[in-house]
């Protein structure tokens, strides 16, 4: 199981490093979705221009987010920048109702007031872990040209994919935290900020780095099990 997830993950580096079109297209949506988010939140809803900004941002961030999506997804499959677009819209419409249940889920844990750790507990690993993987795999499935449910229910908690995700995780997503989270005291101002700002982009980065591959490592094991 070990092996063979890990030989994933560095066949999913290997194509990602090599296709440096789709690399460099990867990077350029990443940022435009980094800026999109940015403007959202820093954009005051005052004046007109504002208002519009905020609503171009609204739409933008989606779009830019499953643009983002259908190339990580596909990019372990050739270098070929062709259907990105079409794949993003199947991407949007697979993950819709995933995002519906996902907020009634989420909802209903909610109500159960008297276990609030539990409940604490089960919302994190359903964010985080189920759900999450549940839509990578429909991403793969849909991609492929594929649509069945219990394949897909398989694909998603097999030992494999689970190892996978949680080495894409530390990565992504709690590494990142740490480093954003560390409190680091300096002096002088300039040189803090400086500090700040490749705090931040070193996070951007390993963010961007280990989602990649988690998906690309999961779409390769997705091929191979087909």
């Amino acid at each position: 199981m070990y092996s063979s997830s890990i030989t994933a993950i560095i066949s999913a580096l290997r194509a990602l490093f090599s296709n440096r079109r789709l690399l460099l297209l990867i990077v350029v949506v990443y940022s435009g979705l980094l800026a999109a988010i940015y403007l959202f939140v820093s954009t005051r809803e005052a004046t007109f221009s504002q208002l519009l900004l905020t609503l171009v941002t609204v739409i933008g961030a989606p779009a830019l987010f499953f643009v983002l999506q259908a190339a990580t997804v596909s990019y372990t499959n050739g270098p070929t920048l062709r259907g990105l677009i079409k794949n993003s819209l199947k991407l949007i419409a697979v993950s819709v109702p995933v995002i519906a249940l996902t907020f009634v889920a989420v909802y209903g844990l909610n109500k159960f007031q008297t276990h609030p750790t539990i409940v604490t507990t089960v919302r994190y690993i359903l964010l985080a872990v189920i759900v999450p993987l549940i839509v990578i795999q429909l991403w793969i499935t849909v991609s492929n040209g594929g649509m069945r449910v219990r394949n897909v229910l398989t694909q998603t908690f097999a030992p494999q994919s689970m190892f996978v995700y949680a080495c894409g995780f530390l990565v992504f997503a709690v590494v990142p935290y740490l480093l954003l989270q560390k409190t680091i005291s300096i002096e002088r101002s300039w040189l803090e900020i400086s500090v700040l700002i490749v705090r931040l982009a070193v996070s951007a980065l390993l963010i961007l780095l280990g989602w990649v591959t988690t998906v690309g490592a999961l779409s390769i094991l997705n091929a191979k099990r087909t």
